[in-house]
């Protein structure tokens, strides 16, 4: 579940190659500027994670993953083919990622990973918005993230925050060559978990579209040398995962896990049962975590009066399967995980009486005393 968001602290001004002038964040232009950012061989040394059947090891230890995704560069700063509303909401999103944002991720939720989206069409070539110069950031993005100490899952998004509406929601020749431009500058960091796409749409019917599309980005960024972990979000929409896995192949032994977006559906995504038929089973079998989930009075994953109860059921069941979870959003402007940026309180539901009761509702609290709610 992605949408318009909003990030960074202080800027710097800095003229492009082209002549643009660009606006960025003052930490990422330092680090380009003066390659404070790069990885030191001790923190990538000390931030490796690897697989062994389906249990996640941190430097040789079992791991549990938690973490909280960014949106703040989900697309390019500028776009100069977009209204002025979108530059402008790009601009303001960058404006909340800093300091504080990363001091609340890892002193008030606990989280030791974050996940950023990245914007498909921004780095596919071919496209009318491609743009090197978003490469450049969003490679200084995962540096900075490493060399704070995070590991990082990069996913690649095709959805309308990416910079362009009505892009086909399955993985698809655009991103496989997003993945050519991004993949070789993150291959050999075994401390970043590349996901491959977000959220494929269609429904689990659809499971050789699913895997013809995936084995292609898998081969794809295989062949760039990549040595990282890689992630395959299920259909409809990353809820389902049902007889996926054994579709595809890697020819990196213990390479490949599944990605799941558990958000709540009233009706028939509500249960264990029903949880357990979409993914849980796999997840008895096959390596698995959950890279994008919250739950909130406003949007889609809000299913009525009893929204916190059944959210934390999910939550319990999660931790029954020993997954590991990434909550959505920190600068989200609807996906509440804290209620303010300044304070960092975390979302709860003290305040939840209904969908669209204007609360600002939301599992900031259950992500951070996860796995022990």
């Amino acid at each position: 579940m992605v949408e318009e968001r909003v990030l960074a602290d202080r800027t710097i001004d800095t003229v492009a190659a082209s002549g643009r002038l660009w606006r960025i964040p003052m930490w990422i232009g330092l680090c380009v500027v003066f390659l404070a950012c790069e990885l030191s061989a001790a923190v990538a040394a000390a931030q490796s994670i690897s697989l062994q059947g389906k249990t996640f090891y941190k430097d040789g230890r079992p791991w549990i993953a938690k973490g909280v995704h960014v949106g703040a560069f989900s697309r390019p700063m500028v776009i100069p083919s977009a209204p002025k509303w979108m530059n402008d909401s790009a601009a303001e999103a960058r404006k909340l990622w800093g300091d504080g944002e990363l001091n609340a991720i890892r002193n008030k939720l606990h989280a030791d990973t974050l996940r950023f989206d990245f914007s498909q069409p921004a780095l596919d070539p071919t496209s009318a918005i491609y743009d090197p110069h978003y490469l450049d950031e969003v490679l200084a993005t995962v540096r900075a993230a490493r060399s704070a100490g995070f590991l990082v899952i990069a996913v690649m998004n095709a959805q309308a925050p990416s910079g362009l509406p009505n892009l086909p929601c399955m993985p698809n020749d655009s991103t496989i060559r997003a993945w050519q431009t991004l993949a070789p500058g993150l291959a050999h960091d075994k401390g970043v978990l590349l996901e491959l796409f977000n959220e494929p749409c269609k429904p689990k019917t659809a499971q050789s579209d699913w895997a013809r599309g995936m084995q292609s980005v898998i081969d794809t960024v295989r062949r760039t040398g990549s040595t990282n972990i890689l992630l395959l979000d299920g259909l409809l929409f990353a809820r389902v995962t049902s007889d996926l896995f054994p579709l595809v192949h890697d020819k990196m032994p213990n390479g490949l896990a599944l990605a799941i977006h558990p958000y709540l559906v009233k009706g028939w995504f509500v249960t264990e049962k029903q949880w357990r038929s979409a993914f849980g089973d796999d997840a008895e079998t096959y390596p698995m975590i959950v890279t994008e989930w919250n739950a909130l009075a406003t949007g889609g994953s809000c299913v009525g009066s009893d929204t916190p109860a059944v959210a934390l059921s999910l939550i319990r069941y999660l931790e029954s399967l020993r997954l590991g979870i990434v909550g959505w959003g920190i600068d989200s402007k609807v996906g509440f995980l804290v209620k303010d940026h300044s304070t960092f309180e975390l979302s709860d539901y003290s305040s939840f009486r209904d969908c669209n009761d204007g609360s600002l509702s939301g599992g900031g609290r259950l992500l951070a005393n996860y796995p022990n709610d």
